[in-house]
C-alpha cells in the first residue's frame, strides 16, 4: 500500500516537473524558488488522488 502511495506521489511530481520545465522555457517564471512550490503541490495532489482511490475502493467493498 505504501508503494502504491509513493507511485502516485512520484507521478504527481513528474507532472509537476514537466509543467515547471514548460513554464521555465516559456519564460513565464524564471525563478527556481517560485517553481518549487507548484511542483510540491502536484506531488500532494498525487497523494490526494491516491487517498480518493482508496476511499472509492473501500466504499465499493461495503
Amino acid at each position: 500500500m505504501l508503494r502504491e502511495a509513493l507511485r502516485y506521489v512520484l507521478i504527481g511530481l513528474g507532472f509537476g516537473l514537466v509543467w515547471a520545465a514548460i513554464v521555465y522555457t516559456n519564460g513565464t517564471i524564471t525563478s527556481l524558488n517560485q517553481l518549487a512550490g507548484p511542483v510540491i503541490v502536484f506531488g500532494v495532489a498525487g497523494l490526494i488522488m491516491w487517498g480518493l482511490r482508496r476511499a472509492v475502493i473501500a466504499l465499493r467493498n461495503l
